[in-house]
């Protein structure tokens, strides 16, 4: 019998004539069934004849499948498969943990990202290049197109297209290009090998060759058959777009009707978001697993958590890199200085770089090599957040608090309060929120009482004072410099109200760790 280790592609071939009208919508289902479990399948149609069916078990044991084909007749086939034990670095697909993630197998996931929009539609050897420089980087997810990007730096035709196009030299959604997708898998495979997930970005609005202006059938012919092909791969996110709002052909019911279909045809229900360019998509619908979002203000981290009440990935905070467009020219130290804000707040952050090259190739769109100083000082805090053993929680700051609540409105009077606090009371909500998230330059979060950690940001502090947890236990206090990556253990067994003498520079973190 055929042995499958869990969370690993089953798939099975039946050959049948060609489909008579489309190739994406062809009439081909799996039942896997394991004791009183059944999950049903749609198989999708590859070329030559061949119509493929895949599934990913996510339970030990043996699974039994009947495949049905119909076209011309009905074809069926029937049989046995043993699911193994998973191994290596195979813990299955992501999810989402209350406002954090992990694999299916209950492993914490950290997600720490990077672009690269169109690094498939570039030549094979620098795709290859690419693969290697991302075996060697901090990454574990990979934003990236479907479609290929038209935009500066991105001026080549890729050699694949994912449609063939019919007579009058439109493309057809219903004659996908399976050399394209076969490609795409490749991609997916090797990303997997590397533990790296695929987000992928299924419209975007950088198009020159139409794409981005296909009807709103031909749209979910397009997104049938990438969830049919792509949903058993257990590395695959869906994010229906970058920029969804300047794809100006696409409303909100358009992305509704997206999100809704893969939501409801996915049978593995891989995480799902929608990425904005100026107004942030709104993440309270059920569909959406998690918040997507383009902002400079990594500050409003916590703001989004709070709005959403789901996972936060800031996933462009403007690039590292030396071009023209302000999006595009950030310092090292600024992307590093990003990271560690969105992360302290509890949120993720995504990387990005862009040097200018004389050959147009630019890791955020096209991969290659990486040139900047930010990666090893961003696998450095991946090294400290996965040594607390458990997610970070931003603390509660004061302007958390609704100023017109009655009960802090009597207090204003009769508490000891320094006149900028006082005036800050005063303040209406939305004018608090609004000058609060912009000033705010000291973040700070927790793990339980087990970790604090206090960033200094842009501050130049001599010294700082942490308040750690009255519960009788000792803390070691360390002093972390993000761009050196040093970390210096100043006390051993701090209690109480701690003041940590510091060097009085930029990039400086304090964490305090319960002693064990």
């Amino acid at each position: 019998m055929r042995q499958i280790e869990k969370y690993n592609i089953f798939e099975r071939c039946i050959k049948g004539p060609e489909p008579s009208t489309t190739n994406v919508k062809v009439d081909f289902t799996g039942t896997f069934i394991k004791e009183d479990k059944e999950v049903n399948i749609k198989g999708f149609y590859n070329g030559n004849g061949e119509y493929l069916v895949r599934f990913m078990p996510d339970e030990e044991g043996i699974w039994h499948y009947e495949l049905s084909l119909k076209v011309s007749e009905e074809i069926r086939e029937s049989g046995d498969f043993e699911c193994i034990r998973e191994t290596a670095n195979n813990h299955g697909p992501v999810m989402v943990n209350g406002m954090n993630f992990h694999y299916a197998d209950t492993t914490r996931y950290i997600p720490i990202g990077t672009t690269l929009y169109s690094w498939i539609h570039q030549p094979t050897n620098l795709i290859e290049k690419t693969i290697e420089t991302l075996s060697r980087s901090p990454f574990n997810k990979v934003r990236m197109c479907v479609f290929p990007k038209s935009f500066m730096y991105n001026n080549n035709d890729p050699e694949l297209f994912p449609f063939e196009k019919d007579e009058a030299g439109n493309w057809d959604v219903n004659l996908p290009n399976y050399e394209f997708w076969e490609h795409l898998e490749d991609q997916l495979t090797a990303l997997l090998h590397l533990g790296i997930e695929a987000d992928l970005i299924l419209f975007h609005p950088y198009d020159r060759w139409g794409f981005a202006n296909l009807s709103g059938e031909d749209n979910l012919t397009y997104l049938d058959y990438c969830v049919r092909r792509l949903a058993a791969f257990r590395n695959i996110w869906w994010s229906l777009a970058n920029e969804y709002d300047l794809v100006f052909n696409k409303n909100e019911e358009d992305w509704e009707s997206f999100g809704k279909f893969i939501s409801s045809e996915d049978p593995y229900h891989h995480l799902l978001s929608n990425h904005n360019c100026l107004k942030v998509y709104d993440a309270s619908k059920p569909w959406i697993t998690h918040c997507s979002i383009q902002t400079n203000s990594v500050q409003k981290t916590k703001m989004f958590r709070d709005r959403y009440k789901k996972p936060v990935l800031i996933d462009e905070c403007k690039y590292e890199g030396n071009i023209e467009p302000s999006w595009g020219n950030i310092s090292g130290f600024e992307m590093v200085h990003r990271f560690w804000t969105v992360m302290v707040l509890g949120g993720y952050c995504t990387h990005g770089e862009t040097f200018h090259r004389d050959d147009e190739v630019l890791w955020w769109a096209k991969g290659g090599e990486l040139y900047g100083e930010s990666v090893n000082r961003i696998a450095f805090l991946k090294n400290i957040m996965s040594e607390i053993d458990g997610d970070i929680q931003p603390d509660k700051a004061t302007f958390d608090v609704n100023p017109n609540d009655p009960s802090i409105k009597e207090k204003l009077d009769s508490v000891e309060m320094d006149p900028f606090a006082k005036a800050l009371f005063s303040l209406e909500p939305v004018e608090l929120s609004e000058f609060m998230y912009g000033f705010s330059s000291v973040f700070s979060g927790r793990h339980d009482d087990k970790y604090m950690i206090k960033y200094l940001g842009r501050e130049c502090r001599c010294f700082t004072e942490i308040e750690l947890p009255e519960n009788g236990e000792e803390y070691s206090i360390e002093v972390i410099d993000i761009w050196e990556m040093t970390r210096e253990t100043v006390l051993d067994k701090g209690k109480g109200k701690v003041r940590v003498n510091l060097p009085g520079k930029e990039g400086i973190a304090v964490i305090a760790t319960r002693n064990k």
